[in-house]
Protein backbone atom coordinates (compact mmCIF):
# COMPACT_ATOMS: atom_id res chain seq x y z
CA UNK A 1 0.00 0.00 0.00
CA UNK A 2 0.91 4.00 -0.25
CA UNK A 3 0.68 6.54 2.23
CA UNK A 4 -0.08 9.87 1.22
CA UNK A 5 1.57 13.36 2.58
CA UNK A 6 0.54 16.26 2.19
CA UNK A 7 3.05 19.27 2.85
CA UNK A 8 5.15 16.98 5.04
CA UNK A 9 1.60 15.18 6.91
CA UNK A 10 -0.25 12.02 6.24
CA UNK A 11 -3.46 12.46 5.06
CA UNK A 12 -4.56 9.14 4.16
CA UNK A 13 -3.43 5.65 2.84
CA UNK A 14 -4.63 3.40 -0.25
CA UNK A 15 -3.83 -0.61 -0.41
CA UNK A 16 -5.60 -1.49 -3.50
CA UNK A 17 -5.27 1.39 -5.82
CA UNK A 18 -2.42 3.56 -7.02
CA UNK A 19 -4.68 7.00 -6.78
CA UNK A 20 -5.92 8.70 -3.90
CA UNK A 21 -8.18 11.32 -3.88
CA UNK A 22 -7.08 13.98 -1.93
CA UNK A 23 -10.24 16.78 -0.33
CA UNK A 24 -10.72 19.87 1.45
CA UNK A 25 -8.52 21.89 -0.75
CA UNK A 26 -8.32 25.57 -0.70
CA UNK A 27 -8.22 27.46 -3.83
CA UNK A 28 -5.45 29.49 -5.09
CA UNK A 29 -3.30 27.34 -2.70
CA UNK A 30 0.26 25.46 -3.46
CA UNK A 31 0.44 22.66 -1.60
CA UNK A 32 3.38 19.75 -2.02
CA UNK A 33 2.49 15.99 -2.21
CA UNK A 34 4.70 13.04 -1.28
CA UNK A 35 3.97 9.03 -0.99
CA UNK A 36 5.64 6.25 0.83
CA UNK A 37 5.44 2.49 0.21
CA UNK A 38 4.96 0.08 2.72
CA UNK A 39 4.45 -3.65 2.83
CA UNK A 40 2.35 -6.16 5.08
CA UNK A 41 4.99 -7.14 6.92
CA UNK A 42 5.36 -3.32 8.06
CA UNK A 43 8.17 -1.90 5.99
CA UNK A 44 7.88 1.39 5.42
CA UNK A 45 9.83 3.06 2.52
CA UNK A 46 11.30 6.42 2.45
CA UNK A 47 9.49 9.33 0.87
CA UNK A 48 9.28 9.65 -3.20
CA UNK A 49 10.11 12.18 -4.47
CA UNK A 50 8.46 15.74 -4.09
CA UNK A 51 5.59 17.33 -6.21
CA UNK A 52 4.24 21.09 -5.75
CA UNK A 53 0.52 21.90 -6.98
CA UNK A 54 -1.09 24.65 -7.25
CA UNK A 55 -5.05 25.23 -7.21
CA UNK A 56 -7.42 26.50 -9.34
CA UNK A 57 -8.66 30.00 -8.45
CA UNK A 58 -12.64 30.49 -7.75
CA UNK A 59 -13.92 31.53 -10.80
CA UNK A 60 -15.96 34.93 -10.63
CA UNK A 61 -19.63 34.56 -11.17
CA UNK A 62 -21.02 38.16 -12.19
CA UNK A 63 -25.45 38.82 -12.07
CA UNK A 64 -26.70 41.43 -14.43
CA UNK A 65 -28.19 44.50 -12.33
CA UNK A 66 -31.99 44.35 -11.54
CA UNK A 67 -33.80 47.19 -9.29
CA UNK A 68 -36.57 49.41 -8.87
CA UNK A 69 -35.70 53.11 -9.59
CA UNK A 70 -39.04 54.56 -7.16
CA UNK A 71 -39.95 53.41 -3.55
CA UNK A 72 -41.68 56.63 -2.46
CA UNK A 73 -44.69 54.17 -2.33
CA UNK A 74 -44.09 50.45 -1.92
CA UNK A 75 -40.89 48.20 -1.49
CA UNK A 76 -39.86 44.84 -0.30
CA UNK A 77 -39.97 45.24 3.75
CA UNK A 78 -39.03 41.61 5.14
CA UNK A 79 -37.94 38.18 3.43
CA UNK A 80 -38.34 34.98 4.99
CA UNK A 81 -36.96 31.58 4.08
CA UNK A 82 -35.06 28.53 6.22
CA UNK A 83 -33.04 30.75 8.67
CA UNK A 84 -32.96 34.19 6.81
CA UNK A 85 -35.94 36.47 8.46
CA UNK A 86 -34.65 39.89 7.32
CA UNK A 87 -36.78 43.14 8.06
CA UNK A 88 -34.75 45.16 5.40
CA UNK A 89 -37.19 48.37 5.19
CA UNK A 90 -36.77 50.54 2.37
CA UNK A 91 -33.04 50.46 0.36
CA UNK A 92 -34.11 52.70 -2.65
CA UNK A 93 -35.08 50.09 -4.98
CA UNK A 94 -32.67 47.81 -4.52
CA UNK A 95 -31.05 45.59 -1.29
CA UNK A 96 -27.10 43.43 -1.36
CA UNK A 97 -28.32 41.20 1.10
CA UNK A 98 -25.49 38.18 -0.37
CA UNK A 99 -23.89 37.87 3.48
CA UNK A 100 -27.21 36.83 4.39
CA UNK A 101 -27.65 32.84 3.71
CA UNK A 102 -29.35 29.32 4.30
CA UNK A 103 -29.29 26.09 3.49
CA UNK A 104 -31.69 24.39 1.24
CA UNK A 105 -31.41 20.61 0.72
CA UNK A 106 -31.87 18.91 -2.74
CA UNK A 107 -35.77 17.51 -3.23
CA UNK A 108 -37.39 19.39 -0.50
CA UNK A 109 -40.12 21.46 -0.34
CA UNK A 110 -39.12 24.97 1.38
CA UNK A 111 -41.23 28.09 1.61
CA UNK A 112 -40.40 31.90 1.29
CA UNK A 113 -42.36 34.81 2.52
CA UNK A 114 -42.35 37.91 1.05
CA UNK A 115 -44.00 41.36 3.36
CA UNK A 116 -44.11 44.24 1.43
CA UNK A 117 -44.72 47.85 2.52
CA UNK A 118 -46.89 50.91 1.01
CA UNK A 119 -46.61 54.23 2.29
CA UNK A 120 -50.15 55.01 1.40
CA UNK A 121 -52.39 53.42 -0.76
CA UNK A 122 -52.12 49.89 -1.32
CA UNK A 123 -51.19 49.32 -4.82
CA UNK A 124 -51.24 46.01 -6.87
CA UNK A 125 -47.55 44.27 -6.73
CA UNK A 126 -46.27 41.33 -9.17
CA UNK A 127 -43.61 39.13 -7.42
CA UNK A 128 -41.07 36.73 -8.84
CA UNK A 129 -37.71 34.71 -7.01
CA UNK A 130 -35.45 33.18 -8.78
CA UNK A 131 -32.39 30.72 -7.50
CA UNK A 132 -29.46 30.29 -9.73
CA UNK A 133 -29.35 26.57 -9.22
CA UNK A 134 -26.30 25.41 -12.04
CA UNK A 135 -24.34 28.49 -11.04
CA UNK A 136 -24.26 30.12 -14.53
CA UNK A 137 -24.46 33.72 -13.37
CA UNK A 138 -27.91 33.57 -14.79
CA UNK A 139 -31.84 32.92 -13.64
CA UNK A 140 -32.73 31.83 -17.35
CA UNK A 141 -32.27 28.21 -17.00
CA UNK A 142 -35.66 25.46 -16.93
CA UNK A 143 -36.72 25.62 -12.92
CA UNK A 144 -34.88 28.80 -11.35
CA UNK A 145 -37.93 31.09 -11.27
CA UNK A 146 -39.52 29.98 -8.19
CA UNK A 147 -42.01 31.79 -7.59
CA UNK A 148 -44.41 34.23 -9.80
CA UNK A 149 -46.91 35.84 -8.35
CA UNK A 150 -48.92 37.90 -10.70
CA UNK A 151 -50.89 41.71 -9.55
CA UNK A 152 -52.24 41.55 -6.36
CA UNK A 153 -52.21 43.46 -3.02
CA UNK A 154 -52.44 40.71 -0.97
CA UNK A 155 -49.48 40.43 1.62
CA UNK A 156 -47.61 38.23 3.17
CA UNK A 157 -46.60 36.64 -0.08
CA UNK A 158 -45.92 32.61 1.07
CA UNK A 159 -45.19 29.86 -1.54
CA UNK A 160 -43.70 27.09 -1.85
CA UNK A 161 -41.13 25.46 -4.28
CA UNK A 162 -38.72 22.58 -4.00
CA UNK A 163 -35.19 22.17 -5.06
CA UNK A 164 -34.48 19.86 -8.03
CA UNK A 165 -32.44 17.20 -7.28
CA UNK A 166 -30.51 18.29 -10.08
CA UNK A 167 -29.01 21.54 -8.30
CA UNK A 168 -25.27 22.36 -7.45
CA UNK A 169 -24.62 21.89 -4.40
CA UNK A 170 -23.03 24.59 -2.69
CA UNK A 171 -23.34 28.72 -2.60
CA UNK A 172 -25.40 30.31 -5.22
CA UNK A 173 -27.75 33.61 -5.74
CA UNK A 174 -31.25 33.98 -4.82
CA UNK A 175 -33.23 37.19 -6.32
CA UNK A 176 -36.21 38.58 -4.82
CA UNK A 177 -37.93 41.27 -6.95
CA UNK A 178 -41.55 43.01 -6.32
CA UNK A 179 -42.95 45.31 -9.49
CA UNK A 180 -45.85 47.61 -9.34
CA UNK A 181 -48.92 46.45 -11.27
CA UNK A 182 -46.69 43.60 -13.25
CA UNK A 183 -44.53 40.91 -13.27
CA UNK A 184 -40.40 41.82 -12.89
CA UNK A 185 -38.23 39.86 -15.12
CA UNK A 186 -34.51 39.04 -13.90
CA UNK A 187 -32.72 41.46 -15.23
CA UNK A 188 -34.71 44.24 -15.19
CA UNK A 189 -34.27 47.71 -14.29
CA UNK A 190 -37.70 49.08 -13.81
CA UNK A 191 -39.45 52.02 -12.18
CA UNK A 192 -41.91 51.47 -8.97
CA UNK A 193 -40.58 48.68 -6.43
CA UNK A 194 -37.21 46.50 -5.52
CA UNK A 195 -34.86 44.26 -5.67
CA UNK A 196 -33.14 41.87 -3.18
CA UNK A 197 -30.62 39.56 -3.15
CA UNK A 198 -29.70 36.84 -1.27
CA UNK A 199 -27.14 33.68 -1.32
CA UNK A 200 -28.52 30.22 -0.57
CA UNK A 201 -26.59 27.24 0.10
CA UNK A 202 -27.59 24.21 -2.07
CA UNK A 203 -26.77 20.79 -0.03
CA UNK A 204 -27.27 17.10 -0.54
CA UNK A 205 -28.91 16.01 2.48
CA UNK A 206 -30.30 17.91 5.70
CA UNK A 207 -27.12 18.53 8.10
CA UNK A 208 -28.00 16.73 11.19
CA UNK A 209 -25.17 18.54 13.48
CA UNK A 210 -26.29 22.49 13.47
CA UNK A 211 -27.24 23.57 16.52
CA UNK A 212 -31.26 24.27 17.05
CA UNK A 213 -31.80 27.53 17.15
CA UNK A 214 -33.05 28.93 20.03
CA UNK A 215 -36.37 30.74 19.47
CA UNK A 216 -37.09 34.06 20.63
CA UNK A 217 -40.34 34.82 22.26
CA UNK A 218 -40.44 38.14 24.37
CA UNK A 219 -43.18 40.68 25.50
CA UNK A 220 -42.75 44.75 25.58
CA UNK A 221 -44.38 46.95 28.19
CA UNK A 222 -45.60 49.41 28.87
CA UNK A 223 -47.40 49.51 25.38
CA UNK A 224 -48.42 52.20 24.83
CA UNK A 225 -45.06 53.95 26.33
CA UNK A 226 -45.73 57.11 28.03
CA UNK A 227 -42.11 57.79 29.36
CA UNK A 228 -38.73 56.88 27.93
CA UNK A 229 -37.99 53.25 28.81
CA UNK A 230 -39.38 50.29 27.06
CA UNK A 231 -39.14 47.03 29.34
CA UNK A 232 -38.31 43.55 27.25
CA UNK A 233 -39.17 40.53 29.66
CA UNK A 234 -39.29 36.81 28.59
CA UNK A 235 -36.10 36.80 26.86
CA UNK A 236 -33.86 33.27 27.63
CA UNK A 237 -30.32 34.40 25.58
CA UNK A 238 -28.18 37.41 24.89
CA UNK A 239 -30.26 39.51 22.66
CA UNK A 240 -29.62 42.58 20.68
CA UNK A 241 -32.85 45.37 18.67
CA UNK A 242 -33.02 47.59 15.94
CA UNK A 243 -36.03 49.69 15.75
CA UNK A 244 -37.85 50.74 13.17
CA UNK A 245 -40.84 53.29 12.16
CA UNK A 246 -43.74 52.26 9.88
CA UNK A 247 -41.82 52.90 6.63
CA UNK A 248 -39.15 50.61 7.36
CA UNK A 249 -36.17 53.05 8.29
CA UNK A 250 -33.96 52.07 11.17
CA UNK A 251 -34.15 54.37 14.21
CA UNK A 252 -31.69 53.14 16.48
CA UNK A 253 -30.11 49.44 17.51
CA UNK A 254 -27.81 47.88 20.53
CA UNK A 255 -27.76 45.24 23.13
CA UNK A 256 -30.53 44.53 25.14
CA UNK A 257 -29.00 45.06 28.94
CA UNK A 258 -30.85 44.73 32.06
CA UNK A 259 -34.43 43.92 30.02
CA UNK A 260 -35.03 47.80 29.18
CA UNK A 261 -34.13 50.03 26.28
CA UNK A 262 -34.04 53.44 26.56
CA UNK A 263 -36.33 55.06 23.21
CA UNK A 264 -36.29 58.76 24.38
CA UNK A 265 -34.60 60.09 21.20
CA UNK A 266 -37.69 58.59 19.27
CA UNK A 267 -41.01 60.68 18.54
CA UNK A 268 -44.44 59.80 18.94
CA UNK A 269 -45.98 57.35 17.05
CA UNK A 270 -46.09 53.87 16.01
CA UNK A 271 -43.07 51.96 15.97
CA UNK A 272 -41.32 47.62 15.32
CA UNK A 273 -38.90 46.47 17.45
CA UNK A 274 -36.65 43.18 16.20
CA UNK A 275 -35.13 41.25 18.95
CA UNK A 276 -32.76 38.92 17.38
CA UNK A 277 -30.22 35.97 19.63
CA UNK A 278 -28.06 35.49 16.63
CA UNK A 279 -29.96 32.49 15.41
CA UNK A 280 -33.76 33.56 15.38
CA UNK A 281 -35.52 36.95 15.23
CA UNK A 282 -39.02 38.48 15.47
CA UNK A 283 -40.82 41.37 16.02
CA UNK A 284 -43.51 43.60 17.93
CA UNK A 285 -45.40 46.35 17.19
CA UNK A 286 -45.26 49.15 20.15
CA UNK A 287 -46.52 52.84 20.40
CA UNK A 288 -45.04 55.99 22.02
CA UNK A 289 -46.67 58.81 23.26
Amino acid sequence: GYDVLRNGTLIGSTTTATTFAVTGLTASTTYTFNVRAKDAAGNVSLNSNTVSVTTLAVATVTYCASRGNVTVDEFINRVQLGTINNLSGNNGGYGNFTALTTNLVRGTSNTITITPTWTGTVFREGYRVWIDYNKDGDFLDSGEQVVNVTRTTATPIARSFTVPTTALVGTTRMRVSMKYNASPTSCEIFTDGEVEDYTVNITATARFNETTPVRISFNVYPNPVKGDILNISNLDSPSTYRIFNMLGQELGSGKIENDVITIGSLNSGTFLIEVSNGTSTATKRFIKE
